[in-house]
């Protein structure tokens, strides 16, 4: 399958390693307002256009749905045009459009294809890196629970309308994975599926192949040809139940993640190569660009980025250096810079950051944040905060 190429129409913070997935922010009308990083992820894909708010979704989402339709003996072009859809920018994976289209452009599918599980087989289409860096976190957990309460932290990123819920309290055998829509649209089947059918994706990528989910609960009721939802859990399917969820055992979400699975590998490694793609040719740019990639993952280091670029660590080093660079310097500055955007986010836990930043201890990033500012995380967090405040305060002053 392709890998999406990640485009930019629009201006949006400058969160890198998760930033290709999040949500874009526009402010249009007469007057523009300075947004925080803080206001860009708190508006959860909102966006102002002609003073309504729309929510929006990387074109990503559809990986696999031109090719679906055609083997569907579909016309994807009328489809997507019909919801003016440039079909360019499907089969690129460019762009952005509104979250409540795709909903309509799938549950329009499903009824012009008369295929009652078309959500189900869009997400048969991808895998766990459609969520780009997102996934590059969870793939680096030590257990599947750990993962996917990652996923489930920054799912509303990368798909603003979706709520993912681990559910572990409800049940005493069981953990539900809950799938939820945003509460401000409306319910649609095939929307869900989609979702359902990804959350499926990985957990079958990070547990294994021989995942399978004790069972699966749906809203609506049972339509013809439901076996076909049985054959692609391989598990019971109940439908007309209280919620959309996959049932979980807790020894599937204690199970240790294998660093060493070729196919994790591979996909880590796509995602990384994707870095490189289409940017400019120098080398300080290229290094800048697989630092931005690779933190998240852990697996940040001379070592490996000099191997993406296929050179010595030796050499990358005295090319740098040739350029009065030095790349522990490189990567603290990005670190850096990278912290004060994850701080500005009120709600973002101190552990995820030091996560993001490549830290595999709190402590680690801690010592970091002294280092930088003289100052803990937490109070740099609140310094942050009230400049934000401050800059807004001024914004309206020289508004009114």
């Amino acid at each position: 399958m392709t890998r999406p190429q990640s485009t930019f129409p629009v201006p949006v913070s400058a969160l890198a390693d998760i930033e290709q997935f999040l949500p874009v922010h526009q402010i249009g009308g007469p007057t523009t307002f300075p947004a925080t990083a803080y206001q860009i992820l708190q508006s959860a894909g909102q966006s102002w256009d002609n003073n309504n708010m729309t929510l929006l979704i990387r074109t990503t989402s559809l990986t696999g749905f031109y090719e679906l339709v055609t083997r569907l003996n579909g016309n994807p072009d009328t489809l997507l045009r019909r919801f003016h859809i440039d079909p360019a920018k499907v089969i690129k994976l460019e762009g952005v459009l509104p979250y409540s289209t795709k909903i309509n452009l799938i549950e329009e599918a499903a009824r012009q294809l008369d295929c009652a599980d078309f959500g189900l087989r869009l997400a048969q289409e991808q895998d766990l890196m459609v969520m780009g860096p997102i996934a590059a976190v969870a793939l680096n957990a030590p257990t599947v629970g750990e993962a996917m309460e990652n996923i489930a932290s920054y799912v509303h990123y990368h798909s603003p309308g979706i709520r993912l819920v681990l559910d572990r309290d409800s049940h005493p055998d069981e953990v539900y994975l809950k799938l939820e829509l945003n509460g401000e649209l409306p319910y649609q089947q095939q929307s869900l599926e989609h979702a359902l059918g990804q959350a499926h994706n990985s957990l079958k990528m990070l547990y294994g192949r021989d995942f399978r989910p004790l069972a699966v609960l749906m809203r609506p009721a049972a339509s013809p040809g439901h076996e076909r939802y049985q054959q692609y859990f391989q598990a019971p399917v109940f439908f007309a139940r209280e919620c959309d969820a996959l049932v979980l055992n807790r020894a599937h979400l204690d199970r240790a993640i294998d660093q060493n699975n070729p196919a994790l590998h591979e996909l880590l490694g796509e995602y990384i190569n994707d870095a490189l793609l289409d940017e400019p040719l120098d080398l300080p740019h290229q290094v800048k660009q697989l630092i931005h990639r690779l933190l998240p993952t852990q697996r940040c280091n001379l070592q490996t980025v000099s191997q993406q670029l296929g050179l010595h660590k030796r050499t990358l080093q005295r090319r740098l250096a040739e350029q009065d660079i030095i790349f522990e310097e490189l990567v603290d500055g990005i670190r850096r810079e990278r912290a004060d955007n994850y701080l500005s986010l009120p709600e973002m836990p101190m552990t995820q950051i030091a996560g993001l930043l490549g830290y595999r201890e709190q402590s680690s990033f801690n010592r970091a944040c002294r280092r930088w500012y003289g100052i803990t995380p937490l109070k740099r967090r609140r310094e942050l905060q009230q400049s934000a405040l401050l800059e807004e305060a001024q914004a309206v002053e020289t508004i009114f």
